[in-house]
């Protein structure tokens, strides 16, 4: 790895890591994966209640990590930047398959 190559783009990828580092926030990207969700979906899937939700999902859009859509009243989510998949494939082969 040449590291000199790493300085431009060192300030992205730190900022980038740091809207993955809350548990909450790097749980909606590992269920959004390559899939659209509503609010109530995750929520549901994930148990997390209606106020850190929203502000989970406030961050990652800020972020500009996800998007959202409205129908109706329901409100998706989806993953915006293809580096968010990469990178959350890594953490589950890393830590979720048994490697640890």
């Amino acid at each position: 790895m040449n590291v000199s190559e790493m300085i431009p783009a060192a300030t992205e990828a730190a900022d980038f890591l740091r809207s993955l580092s809350h548990p909450q926030r790097l749980l909606v990207l590992c269920a959004l994966g390559q899939e659209e969700k509503s609010v109530a979906e995750l929520r549901d899937e994930l148990g997390i209640g209606q106020v850190p939700m929203s502000q989970q999902l406030m961050r990652l859009r800020a972020d500009g990590l996800v998007e959202s859509r409205r129908q109706g009243t329901t409100v998706f989510y989806r993953i915006t930047r293809p580096e968010v998949l990469t990178v959350v494939d890594a953490l589950h082969a890393a830590f979720c398959n048994g490697k640890r």
